[in-house]
């Protein structure tokens, strides 16, 4: 027994038989801290490419195009320089379209301060109107129809992810956000006509273009509040109160809000409809002492074609 314990083959004894067990053994070592360090060296996370990064801040050049055309618009209107139509037609199209950004904006902050942080990953903070819904029948529609008609259809939308807001207060104040922004619009506009503009349609007033053409777009605000104020599915009205609904009235009306803006485009298309609209809007402006004439002359020299 005791010849067969001396020839048993130990590998720790191999180990320690040779000669450079010492410096393999420091190599190891070496090795293990060397792996050890090197997360520490390298990046938390790999970033993305810059292309799929969503630009998330700053102000869209479009936005800022669209309020240097007005600006200049209003200027030349005031000053007397250009045509009077083609400056009038620039103004109002260029400051109705400024506040359609507005309007969106105003759902946009009114969601993000509410919970919805993913509006500013749609750009939806950025007022670029390429952002806002269907871009022709959130846009382009709207916009014929004021070419053609006078009337600011609504137009602009904004998706909001409404699970994600704190209450259902919240997600009626996101609603109402953006008609809010029109009635501001709306009395700073009326304001300014009533306290500088004329009393009536005195062809011989100053700057008679720049007033036409700041009632009309007046008009056009205070139109569209009202509009956006009806309670019909799609439109902000009704999202206003859309979250005290029951589930059933809400499962009807999301059937119905797809083609919300289409309703309210047929219900205009009727006389009846179209005069009672057009005495509300103007009721607003007698209210205010802004002489519905000089809203009329503007929405003329707008339609500038009709007069060719």
């Amino acid at each position: 027994m005791s010849g067969g314990q001396g020839q048993h083959d130990d590998p720790l004894d191999r180990l320690a038989a040779e000669e450079d067990w010492s410096r393999r053994a420091k190599a190891v070592e070496n090795q293990v801290a060397r792996e050890r360090r090197m997360p520490s060296l390298r990046p938390a996370r790999t970033p993305r490419p810059r292309r799929d990064r969503e630009p998330r801040g700053g102000i869209s050049l479009i936005f800022v195009a669209l309020v240097v055309v007005m600006l200049v618009s209003a200027v030349a209107a005031w000053t007397g320089v250009g045509h009077p139509s083609l400056v009038v037609f620039f103004f109002v199209l260029s400051g109705w379209l400024v506040t359609l950004c507005l309007h969106e904006f105003s759902h946009a902050l009114t969601a993000h301060r509410g919970g919805d942080h993913t509006v500013a990953e749609k750009g939806y903070l950025r007022l670029d109107p390429r952002k806002y819904g269907h871009p022709v029948l959130t846009l382009l529609l709207p916009m014929l129809w004021l070419l053609i008609g006078g009337l600011p259809l609504p137009g602009g939308a904004v998706m909001i992810e409404s699970h994600r807001l704190r209450n259902r207060f919240r997600d009626a104040l996101v609603s109402a956000a953006g008609p809010a922004v029109n009635i501001v619009a709306s009395v700073v506009l009326l304001a300014a006509v009533a306290l500088g503009g004329p009393a009536f349609l005195n062809w011989d007033a100053p700057h008679l273009t720049f007033w036409a053409g700041l009632t009309f777009l007046a008009y056009l605000q205070v139109a569209t509040a009202i509009l956006n104020l009806l309670p019909v599915p799609g439109l902000d009205g009704y999202g206003m109160i859309e979250p005290y609904l029951s589930p059933g009235a809400r499962h009807a009306g999301n059937k119905i809000k797809p083609f919300g803006i289409l309703i309210v485009f047929a219900l205009l298309y009727f006389p009846l409809a179209r005069g009672l609209f057009g005495d509300a809007t103007v009721f607003f402006l007698d209210v205010s002492g802004v002489p519905r004439e000089l809203a009329a002359y503007g929405n003329y020299l707008f339609q500038f074609w009709k007069s060719w």
